[in-house]
């Protein structure tokens, strides 16, 4: 494995920070001014270096913020390994799961302008999903299955929490096989195919379970996109740039971002202890998806692109309680049901918010995030959170999928964050 030169690094570093200083309201200060130790930045460096000397990752960009102020953004690795493209922090990551907090906020806009209810059964908005069944069987050498009524209708409070018994192919093995039968994409769909048309094949299908009898990790998130849009009169794509990405000026953030080929981040795979580059052949998905022109699915669960830049302006805002630099997209009461607990004893230790894990005092680990951050990851390995008792923001993103990895090199991340944070 080839290492990044010393100088290329430290020059994509010092014209970030340039870029920064000359681009309000984005804030620049030095670590230790921030409260991190003088040793935050080299630990750092000695981390993702080793991670990349060792084919764990090919590259990451990490974005620290404190008290709205930017505190660490730097590029590490290669975007481009085989091409020995440096890593630089403007460079474009799928989102996946990441993704579901922008849908959850624009359920909530929706909210707050008096245009659904949290209690508002989906086939109000999608009939397809009236009359919902659960799975009672499945045989899985015909492919036929039985079913029984559910207790009753999917509301938008189970799809916020993933109550809702719908579940993703890696999550329910049958429901799997289903799926895939009746092609239920998870993130990306062939041209012409939208998010309409899969919806209502979706809720034709039987559930996991009677809607919130359990916690079930699934394609909700897709569903309330869908809402979005029979809500708003919009398609998912426009509404988040009417919405949400223009008003932020979130410049770098879309479902496919046409062009771009040169700033998307290579895609990788760890298989058999081996680390490739991710090709179809590797894997079901097309890894160009996000600068693709001819795509119409909007994933609302999975399929959006964006900078770690991009995300941190998001998620800032949030810890805002709903505005950026003056731009107000929420109100602060409005957010308070993506800060705290939505889903009881469905999910434990930690809880699940519309939207977000809240970690709580009894799934909070010694070292990392404490009792009352909120955030969640992408299947690609981009990860995030908010530390409102700290002030602080973390964005870090690479791209690896899969990755037998991922946990430990979180957690690592994490260490050395909370380590180097002394006041």
């Amino acid at each position: 494995m080839r290492k990044t030169p010393i100088l290329l690094l430290c020059f994509v570093f010092i014209y970030s920070c340039s870029q920064q200083e000359n681009n309000e309201p984005f804030r620049l200060s030095a670590p230790e001014e921030l409260g991190f130790t003088n040793e935050f930045e080299r630990d750092l460096d000695l981390f993702f270096d080793e991670q990349i000397s060792d084919n764990k990752i090919a590259g990451a960009v990490a974005l620290i913020a404190r008290d709205g102020q930017i505190a660490l953004e730097k590029a590490w690795g290669w975007q481009d390994m085989e091409d020995e493209r440096v890593m630089e922090t403007h460079h474009l990551f799928r989102l996946a799961s990441m993704t579901k907090s922008v849908t959850s906020v624009a359920i909530l806009q929706l909210y707050e302008k008096g245009m659904l209810e949290f209690d508002d059964p989906v086939e109000t908005f999608i009939p397809e999903f009236a009359n919902p069944v659960v799975l009672n069987g499945y045989d899985a050498e015909t492919g036929e299955y039985e079913t029984r009524p559910a207790s009753g209708s999917i509301t938008l409070h189970h799809l916020l929490t993933h109550s809702s018994g719908i579940a993703y192919d890696f999550t329910h093995r049958e429901l799997s096989a289903i799926y895939q039968r009746e092609e239920i994409p998870a993130i990306v769909a062939e041209p012409g195919i939208t998010l309409e048309e899969v919806m209502a094949r979706l809720g034709r299908l039987p559930l996991a379970h009677d809607p919130g009898a359990a916690y079930t990790y699934g394609l909700s998130t897709d569903v309330l996109g869908r809402v979005v849009e029979v809500v708003s009169g919009l398609s998912l794509a426009e509404y988040f740039d009417q919405y949400i990405f223009e008003p932020l000026a979130m410049n770098n953030t879309g479902f496919y971002l046409p062009g771009r080929e040169s700033d998307l981040t290579t895609l990788y795979s760890i298989q058999n202890g081996e680390f490739i580059r991710f090709t179809e052949e590797s894997g079901t998905l097309n890894a160009n998806f996000p600068v693709q022109d001819d795509l119409t699915y909007y994933a609302g669960g999975a399929g959006l692109t964006s900078t770690a830049r991009d995300y941190f302006i998001f998620i800032q805002a949030l810890l805002n309680g709903g505005e950026w630099n003056g731009i107000r997209i929420i109100e602060n009461n409005t957010l308070e049901f993506m800060k705290t607990d939505q889903i009881g004893d469905l999910w434990n230790p930690n809880k699940f918010s519309y939207g977000l894990m809240l970690t709580t005092p009894e799934g909070a680990q010694e070292g990392l995030r404490p009792a009352g951050s909120l955030g969640w990851g992408g299947a690609f390995q981009t990860t995030y959170w908010i530390d409102p008792a700290n002030e602080m923001v973390v964005v870090m993103m690479a791209q690896v999928i899969p990755s037998p990895y991922r946990d430990e090199f979180y957690n690592e991340f994490e260490k050395i964050v909370y380590r180097s944070l002394v006041n």
